[in-house]
């Protein structure tokens, strides 16, 4: 039987913590991948090479060019 919390020695605590940590490293490491779906005909990019055309713009030509690059990439719906 596992003793509780409290009536555990510094030591049992770490080696607890321990035990339940390598759980969860286990169980992350055996869990499927999650698979994002995008909206219906949507295009998908890669993150990363948004971020790198964004921060090639920034340098190149400021930080407004480079948020005007992100509007015309992704409108947002004005009411």
């Amino acid at each position: 039987m596992k003793k509780t919390y409290s009536q555990m020695t510094p030591a049992e605590r770490l080696t607890d913590r321990i035990s339940k940590n390598r759980e969860i490293d286990e169980r992350v490491k055996n869990a499927p991948p999650v698979v994002k779906k995008s909206a219906k005909g949507a295009k998908q990019v890669g993150g990363s090479d948004v971020l790198d055309e964004f921060q090639r713009i920034k340098r190149k030509d400021g930080i407004d060019a480079a948020s005007e690059f992100l509007e015309h990439r992704h409108p947002t719906e004005k009411a």
